[in-house]
């Protein structure tokens, strides 16, 4: 089908900012789970006080048990929390996926070189795979310091009150997350694993 050059450029830049804007409003929102994130590690730090002001209120309950059982309800909503969060990474990368395939027609429709700097937000010119290597970057980042967080802390202060139950809480807590998280994210990974921008 031939189409002005003209009318097909603005076509693919409409497109582009359309498809630009949309992984925007996906990364502001991605940005708002590490907000709930926050919040909800800042309960686990507070929740050994929080249980104790409880727990003259209910004498039956058991006081390392009612401890345990916080922060593993807690794991429970950060987990809920990690996956939507991966459900809307996983949209972002398929945008920047076609994102990519955009900025290279662009740059065609322009008679752009190959190491031009036009249109190349998505397009790394030294690292043919940059948004994958600068992605595990920042993922390897939020995954030790939610590990430290999640894990790591309940974990101390469960060993101050029950081993069995900080040994449980952290095998859940690695168990849930290499399993499931993990998982997950290798999935959506190789989904472009393949393509060579990306």
């Amino acid at each position: 089908m031939d189409t002005d050059p003209n009318q097909r450029l603005e076509y693919l830049y409409k497109e582009y900012a359309r498809l630009s804007d949309k992984a925007e409003d996906l990364i502001k929102n991605t940005l708002e789970d590490f907000k709930l994130l926050g919040v909800v590690s800042a309960v686990i730090i507070i929740w050994k006080p929080v249980s104790e002001v409880i727990l003259p209120t209910s004498p039956k309950l058991d006081s390392d048990l009612l401890l345990f059982l916080g922060f593993l309800s807690l794991l429970i909503v950060i987990g809920l929390i990690a996956l939507a969060n991966l459900i809307k990474q996983s949209y972002s990368w398929y945008f920047v996926h076609n994102l990519q395939a955009y900025e290279v027609e662009i740059r065609k429709e322009l008679g752009e070189v190959e190491n031009s700097q036009i249109f190349s937000f998505n397009i790394d010119k030294e690292k043919p795979r940059f948004v994958t290597a600068s992605y595990r970057l920042s993922y390897r980042t939020f995954v030790i310091s939610l590990i430290s967080v999640v894990t790591l802390l309940p974990f101390i202060i469960l060993c101050y009150s029950n081993i069995f139950y900080a040994v449980l809480y952290v095998s859940i807590s690695l168990l849930g997350f290499t399993i499931i998280y993990l998982q997950v994210f290798r999935k959506m990974i190789k989904q472009y694993s393949n393509n060579k921008l990306l």
